[in-house]
């Protein structure tokens, strides 16, 4: 299951405002469901939709985009559905060459990303529906893909522990370059699936942290590809993000735990993290934790047991759960 949260402005003649969480599941008859954060009230529900782990995704706070499973058995290329979120209705469907999983956006709206089993990685025009770029960007299937906040950088993770970071200058150059020639750095420490990546926002415009079910997260240098900082934890780690101050990173785990550690990259002494030394831990779900964000109301947190929870991290307490099934709506 995964999240979203953005905003809304014509549903039940509201004011605008953060109102959104929206999840989503890979069964195909389970679809997408939408609430308003601050009632817990249920705004709409979207059948028929099935993404892939990191397959959704809000552009530019108007749009849902969704990727869609390939369904076993099926020749078919993929189709990657959009939603506006003004005026709800049937979705915008773009077809690829072939099924889509994790999906990303620049925050002004301008690109697309998508990456395939096959480890291709595409690059779409959203306002042309474009194909601006394809090429095999890793050897195993891509896991995830972030954008760095200034659109210059495109980040992405395969299912075996490779990190790439791909320079849009390149990707956009009209000129036929070797895939090997296209990437700024290349990272090899972790060992396992990558299940997120997240560039710095607020303290280092220069960061990005990685998670990956081989138990730990780590902090790179965006450019070089520097590892900066490991974080180990007892459980594979399978979502995490920073607090919006950037003082804490949290982690959810398989086995439905989300820890908080503190993040202090280039600060602390030691360059490794054990999460023993500080357990600091949030429970309240009862199977894997699928994504984690921040909103202005507090952390959500989704997981395998169908509910996302918002969170008063303070207190470690949960405000609101979310129940997302079929007989919704």
């Amino acid at each position: 299951m995964a999240i979203q949260t953005g905003f809304h402005w014509e549903w039940k003649e509201r004011a605008m405002k953060e109102a959104l969480v929206v999840c989503g599941d890979k069964n195909l008859t389970v679809g997408l469901t939408i609430w308003d954060i601050e009632t817990g009230d249920h705004l709409l529900h979207i059948p028929t939709c099935a993404s892939q782990f990191h397959g959704l995704t809000c552009l530019r706070n108007r749009y849902l985009v969704a990727s869609q499973i390939h369904l076993p058995g099926s020749v078919a290329g993929g189709v990657i559905f959009t939603w506006p979120f003004s005026k709800p209705r049937s979705p915008l469907r773009s077809y690829t060459i072939e099924a889509i999983g994790p999906i990303s956006s620049t925050k002004d709206g301008i690109y697309l990303a998508g990456g395939a089993i096959s480890g291709n990685l595409y690059i779409w025009e959203v306002i042309s529906g474009k194909l601006l770029k394809t090429w095999h960007a890793h050897n195993s299937p891509i896991t995830c893909l972030a954008f760095s906040n200034d659109a210059s950088l495109l980040i992405s993770g395969s299912e075996d522990g490779m990190i790439v970071v791909w320079p849009m200058i390149s990707l956009l150059d009209d000129k036929n370059i070797e895939s090997s020639d296209l990437s700024l750095s290349v990272s090899t420490e972790h060992k396992s699936f990558i299940t997120g990546l997240l560039p710095s926002s607020a303290v280092s415009q220069s960061v990005f942290v990685s998670s990956s079910l081989d138990g730990t997260c780590k902090a790179w240098e965006l450019v070089k590809g520097t590892l900066l900082q490991t974080w180990s934890f007892p459980q594979p780690i399978t979502a995490m993000v920073v607090d919006p101050l950037e003082r804490f990173l949290f982690s959810g785990s398989a086995d439905g735990r989300i820890f908080m550690t503190p993040f202090d990259v280039g600060l602390m002494k030691e360059a490794s993290f054990d999460s023993e030394d500080q357990k600091l831990e949030l429970n309240g779900h009862k199977e894997s934790i699928t994504a984690l964000t921040f909103c202005k109301s507090g952390l959500i947190s989704a997981s395998e047991d169908s509910t996302a929870c918002l969170w008063n991290v303070i207190e470690g307490v949960i405000i609101r759960r979310f129940n997302h099934h079929k007989a919704i709506g």
